[in-house]
């Protein structure tokens, strides 16, 4: 309607039993005028153009309210510039929905449990930071990482993006979380890794639950550009039993190879290594890391319609592969790139498969 937010609050005050409230698309930028209504529930602020959850601070008055949606705005911050006081809502209010905003830095994340003391639910896909992934501690590469980061982050939530949370995800992400963060403190000297503790306020607590991550540091000449050993990666090919015709058991060959070879290239010399075509070889990366099974975000993102459901129904919504792990293997396609650009690390075990 356009109103100013005053005008929308005083409107709604004459409504002495209003449980909810929907003010979308009415380019509201902050809410200067608390709402002083006894019996709001929820309260639907979609589509205006918020910039940070300092400019609700009105609404943190509002002991009753139990669900606040702010999906479509462009909220990237707790407060501007990460400066002032933080709101701090009602205990009462459990369900918040974030999605399709601006957020960009896991330290939102990580407050959210102070600025919703009582949050237990939470919508927040569809925002940059599931896109990005951190040089300080490689984190959120895909839409079901950032998921298990957010559950782990976040030590109160019941259900997050429509999923219920069971016992087995939240285990699964809380120690894939330390992993990470185990990976992030082996990049730093010893005497550095309170710098990288410091970002993660669950690290003294998960500790305590499941152990300190392992951290192993790499030797000096790993890293240093200007020892040989820097320059090549160690491959372990193999060829899988009954790859080619009469093959009975498993081929293995290492080989080192510079970093600077592109695909073309290393692919000849598998195909040489193995009496292959090189052009007919396959070959997979088996890096040994693990990912959560897929299947978070199309169970819990689903049409705007759905939206207007019970969180109570579509949190029971569930995958039975859900919490679940499989290794990630990576094809290396045949192309110009060097393949020091295609795996990580100084060593990489590759099978070898023939194309059908």
């Amino acid at each position: 309607m356009l109103l100013p937010w005053k005008d929308l609050a005083e409107t709604a005050e004459q409504f002495l039993t209003l449980s909810t409230l929907t003010a979308c698309s009415n380019y509201l930028t902050s809410l200067t005028f608390s709402l002083t209504t006894q019996y709001l529930k929820t309260l639907i602020l979609e589509y205006n153009e918020f910039t940070s959850l300092s400019d609700l601070s009105a609404l943190t008055n509002l002991e009753s309210l139990e669900n606040l949606r702010l999906k479509g705005n462009n909220i990237s911050q707790i407060t501007p510039n990460d400066a002032g006081t933080v709101p701090i809502f009602g205990k009462n209010l459990h369900y918040v929905d974030l999605s399709y905003n601006s957020i960009k830095s896991w330290d939102f994340i990580d407050s959210l449990a102070q600025v919703f003391p009582g949050l237990t639910a939470l919508r927040v896909s569809h925002n940059p930071i599931y896109a990005t992934k951190s040089k300080e501690t490689g984190l959120a590469t895909s839409t079901e990482e950032g998921y298990m980061l957010t559950l782990a982050r976040l030590g109160s939530l019941k259900a997050l993006n429509f999923s219920a949370i069971t016992a087995a995800d939240r285990t699964n992400a809380e120690m894939y979380y330390l992993s990470q963060i185990g990976k992030a403190m082996a990049v730093v000297p010893e005497s550095e890794e309170h710098t990288i503790t410091a970002k993660h306020k669950r690290y003294h607590e998960l500790c305590e639950k499941y152990e300190a991550p392992n951290v192993v540091r790499k030797d000096a000449k790993d890293i240093n550009p200007d020892f040989l050993e820097a320059r090549l990666i160690n491959f372990t090919f193999y060829m899988p039993p009954a790859t080619k015709p009469g093959q009975g058991e498993a081929i293995t060959m290492e080989r080192e190879i510079p970093k600077s070879f592109d695909v073309y290239r290393v692919k000849g010399l598998v195909g040489r290594m193995f009496d292959i075509r090189p052009l007919q070889s396959r070959l997979v990366w088996e890096t040994g890391e693990w990912d959560p099974v897929a299947g978070y975000e199309e169970l819990g993102d689903s049409s705007d319609e759905e939206e207007d459901e019970p969180m109570e129904a579509k949190a029971s919504t569930t995958s039975k592969d859900q919490g679940k792990w499989m290794k990630r293997e990576i094809e290396i396609v045949e192309s110009t790139r060097r393949i020091g650009f295609c795996v990580d690390g100084m060593e990489a075990r590759v099978r070898v498969e023939i194309k059908k």
